[in-house]
């Protein structure tokens, strides 16, 4: 149970409370079971408190300073969590569902088992968390860093992990059915036994290389790096796989009145089929006598290219060319010359807008979702709106090259032709500033 004198202290207000922890910092408060479901909590100090069990519901604790706390089956459903410190604490068996958690992170976190279904968790910081067995199942978890996060066995179905950083991820036996992966970092995460289906969203991942077993073992390709896309075409045509194991057993017929007789009885082989849906990259399997594996690839259909039907015994290579295959005019040389560097030019154009307008898409789309979850009505929270695009940007390698390529390449003023969002007028010229 809660200590009664620190439980009377927080009622007191923030001030008071944070106050007498810098005046106290040896002690540990206990707020253990403490009914706290819709207070105002707003940068409380509750690092290393004891708040297990404690309920929290619809609580406002934004910017609050939770590391080392433990919530250990707290109730934080529909809490507001964004901005929090939640470094190496203790949220096991935590009940986090729907709750707010844009920016807030959980490095190093325990978060064993914890429900995070439809949780808001944008740009939180879970690199190293220990995610297994935890309920992720349609939480947002895009620009995410998961690095090194413990995710085994943990439910991500229908999550969305766009532009997620899942480099050294484990996610051994997750489930990621129709989750989004569109753009995420997968390098070095291991894949063993993770359930995917046909809905599993890969377009654009980024992966070098996987490990299909935990401990970095098995790693995939053996050496060097997929190519661009082989990751994602690689599972696509696994999903068309079909395993079937035959597995014969030998069963004795039973005696009957006809078989009551010094005849030998024989044995009669029973077969076994089981077809089993893969979840690995297909990879060389060992068969054994007792259970050999049959694999049978399923292949989409093979479109040859028609080719133009010649007269049997003809022979092209002595016909004439027709007066019009054989009309040439011969053009001014100098002005064919400037008519090629022409028509150059409007092709390096014609190249260069499509390719900034995509990065410019990304940009756009980048803070309209920001300004869904962040306020931006204060020049101040503008500037946090954009800090944390800038953050998002930079935690993606890849992406940060392509911008700031279209920064340098189309100028400030040209990309923001392409962008409809007010917050490009601060992002843009930040951007133009990294070397």
């Amino acid at each position: 149970m809660a200590n009664e004198e620190h439980g009377a202290l927080l009622k007191q207000g923030v001030e008071t409370w944070n106050q007498w922890r810098e005046e106290n910092p040896q002690l540990v408060p206990d707020l253990s079971q403490s009914e706290l479901s819709r207070a105002n909590l707003n940068e409380a100090n509750f690092s290393g408190v004891n708040l297990q069990n404690a309920d929290l519901r619809m609580a406002n604790l934004t910017d609050a300073n939770l590391q080392g706390a433990d919530l250990s089956g707290a109730d934080l459903r529909g809490a507001n969590l964004r901005g929090v410190n939640l470094n190496q604490a203790n949220l096991t068996g935590t009940d986090l569902n729907g709750a707010y958690l844009t920016l807030v992170n959980f490095i190093d976190a325990n978060l064993t088992a914890v429900n995070l279904s439809e949780a808001n968790l944008r740009i939180a910081n879970l690199s190293g968390a220990n995610l297994s067995e935890a309920n992720l199942r349609i939480a947002n978890l895009s620009g995410a860093n998961l690095s090194e996060a413990n995710l085994r066995m943990a439910n991500l179905s229908e999550a969305n992990l766009r532009m997620a950083n899942l480099s050294e991820a484990n996610l051994e036996k997750t489930q990621v059915l129709s989750a989004n992966f569109n753009k995420a970092i997968l390098t070095g995460t291991c894949l063993q036994e993770w359930q995917i289906d046909s809905t599993t969203n890969l377009d654009e991942v980024i992966c070098d290389y996987i490990y299909l077993q935990t401990g970095q073992q098995k790693r995939y390709p053996n050496q060097g790096t997929f190519t661009p896309g082989e990751f994602t075409e690689l599972w696509r045509q696994h999903l068309n796989t079909v395993q079937v194991k035959v597995s014969p057993e030998v069963t004795q017929v039973q005696d009957s009145p006809v078989q009551q007789t010094n005849a030998v009885v024989a044995s009669v082989p029973e077969v076994k089929v089981e077809i089993q849906q893969p979840h690995q990259p297909p990879v060389n399997y060992t068969a054994t006598a007792s259970a050999p594996e049959i694999k049978v690839d399923i292949q989409p259909p093979v479109y040859h290219s028609v080719m133009p039907r010649v007269s049997e015994g003809a022979d092209n290579s002595s016909q004439p060319p027709s007066p019009s295959d054989s009309t040439i005019i011969q053009p001014n040389l100098q002005q064919a010359v400037s008519e090629v560097h022409r028509l150059l030019e409007q092709l390096d154009q014609d190249l260069s807008e499509p390719k900034w307008s995509e990065v410019a898409a990304e940009i756009q789309q980048l803070l309209h979702e920001l300004t869904q979850t962040c306020p931006t009505r204060t020049p101040l929270e503008k500037v946090i709106a954009v800090a944390a695009a800038i953050k998002q940007i930079e935690s993606n390698p890849p992406l940060k090259v392509k911008v700031v390529e279209a920064v340098q390449s189309a100028g400030i003023t040209r990309l923001q032709e392409y962008i409809e969002h007010p917050l490009s007028k601060i992002l843009l010229p930040a951007i133009a500033e990294w070397n």
